[in-house]
């Protein structure tokens, strides 16, 4: 698509037959022609950092489940008018699967994806939390030369406390040797992944490891928003009682 005009924001839309987003891209361009490639994919989780260059050029960044063959339409908003394109998607000829196989293998995908997608908004939560507390730490040290230890002890144990929350939601990936324990999201993103490669419907022993995840995702994720509904407050009580900066929150996470 192409709009001959001088462009300040653009953003484009891909819908299924009935209506539904796909994909949404948005950013700037420039006038004249602009090439934007789609994968033939759903959008992918969201993430708990942003990818950085080597990641999103060796990976293709964050991944959704590959759309069923069918019609969509294509949207191009631009300058306020939009132009609209349909679209056929198909199977690879050579590749004979039954729809109903490819239906059962992106509804488990979705499924997946919003966990992840919840999950990374999780821990994107408690990295924000964790980095509040080492700038009131060097707040702290910053406004008094020997500032009171039992503040500073309290201040360390929170974040031991973070670091021990995160430990039981993902394998840490930072710093050298052999990574941890594979946690319950690397386990998500393993199954999706599994599920991603052929086109076929899950095997009955990715669906029943599905059914055996959930239950300890759900256990997880309810930590998280305990956390959020319960510890943070307290631990603002205490910085105000020592006249620190407050924790910004936020509402419990959905999953």
């Amino acid at each position: 698509m192409t709009a001959r005009c001088a462009v300040n924001e653009m953003a484009i839309r891909i819908a299924d037959a009935s209506g539904n987003d796909v994909r949404k891209v948005s950013g700037e361009a420039d006038a004249g022609l602009n090439r934007v490639a789609w994968n033939l994919r759903y959008g992918g989780a969201e993430v708990r950092r942003p990818p950085s260059e080597e990641e999103t050029a060796f990976g293709g960044g964050p991944r959704g489940p590959q759309v069923l063959p069918g019609n969509y339409t294509v949207k191009l908003i631009v300058n306020g008018k939009t132009y609209e394109q349909p679209v056929e998607v198909r199977l690879d000829p050579t590749v004979s699967v039954p729809a109903a196989d490819l239906q059962a293998q992106l509804d488990l995908q979705m499924k997946l994806r919003d966990m992840q997608s919840s999950a990374n908004t999780a821990l994107r939560f408690l990295d924000s939390i964790e980095d509040q507390l080492k700038h009131t730490q060097t707040t702290a040290r910053a406004l008094n030369k020997e500032p009171d230890k039992d503040m500073m002890k309290a201040l360390e144990d929170y974040i031991k406390q973070l670091d021990a929350l995160e430990d039981r939601l993902v394998r840490r990936a930072d710093g050298l040797g052999l990574p941890g324990k594979s946690q319950v999201v690397n386990d998500v993103g393993d199954i999706f992944f599994a599920i991603d490669s052929p086109n076929s419907a899950p095997t009955a022993a990715q669906r029943q490891y599905f059914t055996e995840l959930q239950p300890e995702y759900a256990s997880r994720m309810a930590e998280v928003n305990r956390f959020i509904t319960t510890t943070v407050p307290q631990w603002n009580e205490k910085l105000r009682a020592w006249n620190l900066p407050t924790l910004t929150t936020r509402l419990p996470v959905p999953f």
